[in-house]
């Protein structure tokens, strides 16, 4: 399930250091630019490589004993500088309904931790950030 798209412009991500083995296009930058906050979100522990997926780069990340995952790439096919951060958690499904709320609990609290990473950080503009699940 995605709990959250957060969409924003930032020039300088382009993906021109991303490993040359790896199939995913975009992402590999913005996300090894995200990992490098995760230290400050607590608690949680988190892989410190991004892992290649076709439409980007995902990071795994664990609030407690939920996985939750956090993908970046590239927003627009047209403009380099738009980026697009989806927050889910397609590792762990519960079917337990209090499951379900704390994982919910976790991605917002992610989904604002990274909102407010990106409203303080350098050049960021036309920042949205779009609740889902």
């Amino acid at each position: 399930m995605i709990f959250s798209t957060i969409t924003f412009s930032k020039p300088g991500l382009e993906d021109a250091s991303r490993p040359k083995r790896d199939d995913a296009v975009t992402g590999f930058n913005c996300a090894k630019w995200v990992i490098s906050w995760l230290k400050d979100f607590e608690p949680t522990r988190f892989d410190e490589e991004p892992i290649a997926e076709d439409w980007g780069y995902a990071v795994r990340l664990w609030v407690g004993a939920d996985a939750l995952l956090l993908g970046c790439s590239n927003a627009f096919e047209d403009d380099a500088n738009r980026w697009r951060i989806v927050i889910g958690d397609n590792f762990t499904r519960g079917i337990f309904p209090w499951t379900r709320q704390r994982r919910r609990n976790g991605a917002q609290r992610l989904t604002a931790f990274v909102e407010q990473r990106l409203r303080s950080a350098e050049n960021v503009t036309n920042l949205e950030v779009e609740p889902q699940g």
